[in-house]
């Protein structure tokens, strides 16, 4: 939880800590994501996908999904980042009130450091 914790005190709206077979880890409050966003977004990630993904019931348009690493995604005002480390997938849901860029840094490093 403590994990979850880390990122939404950095600003980001929704956070959670996934294994990579979609077992939740750590999730902040207010998230409603499953399990099984978090194994479509892995497969999404691995395949290198381009189409629109849904994660906590929202749809967010595919950015970046270039190397099955880091995915970027955008809805309106917000995004979404996910990083993949060598056990967890980090996703992180920003709102207007941050900077994508904030939030891409937040993930990767926690992803990263796990």
């Amino acid at each position: 939880q403590a994990y979850a914790d880390q990122l939404t005190n950095q600003g980001i709206a929704k956070a959670a800590v996934y294994g990579h077979d979609g077992s939740e880890w750590a999730k902040s409050a207010g998230n409603s994501a499953t399990g099984a966003e978090a194994q479509k977004l892995l497969q999404h990630m691995s395949s290198n996908g381009t189409s629109q993904i849904t994660y906590g019931g929202q749809s967010f348009i595919t950015l970046r999904n270039a190397d099955g690493q880091v995915f970027y995604g955008k809805q309106g005002a917000g995004g979404i980042t996910a990083a993949k480390s060598g056990k967890a997938l980090v996703v992180g849901v920003y709102d207007q009130n941050l900077q994508p860029g904030q939030c891409n840094n937040a993930v990767e490093n926690l992803a990263q450091y796990l």
